[in-house]
């Protein structure tokens, strides 16, 4: 689970959702590009945008190749990651309401406090 989840499936939500994940390394448009199915085109715009929000940091250059990785260090970025996490966490819990169709089903009586 992760943005792509709560947000929809747009190439922003994908992007962060796949440099949040993959917050100890630094990728390249290329490799973010196969990773998340998202167009190198539409990378070159969003990926350079995502930076100067402060959500991505620009790392290193290899060969002609900018690397970048997810920035802990910015406020906004740690919000989001922990905004995400915390979702994750909520919508992993078994949800009352299905535990009681599930025991009605079942034809056990569950008592609730």
């Amino acid at each position: 689970m992760g943005l792509v989840h709560i947000f929809g499936d747009k190439p922003v939500h994908r992007v962060l959702d796949f440099f949040r994940i993959h917050s100890f390394w630094d990728y390249s448009i290329k490799d973010v590009s196969g990773a998340t199915n998202v167009s190198y085109r539409t990378l070159q715009g969003l990926i350079p945008e995502l930076s100067k929000k402060g959500f991505l940091k620009y790392t290193r250059t290899e060969g002609k190749a900018k690397l970048y990785m997810f920035d802990k260090d910015s406020k906004i970025a740690a919000e989001l990651h922990n905004f995400a996490r915390h979702i994750d966490f909520e919508q992993s819990k078994p949800s009352k309401r299905k535990l009681v169709e599930t025991s009605f089903i079942a034809g056990t009586k569950i008592h609730q406090r």
